[in-house]
């Protein structure tokens, strides 16, 4: 919990300054992420002007381009 509560705290810092995703569906979607730094997930987020909206939280392993699309 204490890296998920981390990351959130990351997140509300520097949410606008990331990267939209590689995959072009994804990022014509406006889907951005964020890498946990003690373990191997990632949240896949979305931004409306200052609020970072939480899509999902997927495991390094998974295929979360395509859950997305």
């Amino acid at each position: 919990m204490n890296d998920f509560d981390d990351t959130i705290s990351r997140l509300s810092h520097v949410a606008g300054s990331l990267r939209l995703c590689n995959d072009k569906i994804l990022r014509a979607k406006g889907y951005r992420t964020i890498h946990f730094k003690k373990h191997q997930y990632l949240m896949v987020y979305t931004m409306d002007e200052n609020t970072a909206y939480i899509e999902g939280i997927y495991h390094d392993l998974q295929d979360y381009e395509n859950a997305l699309k």
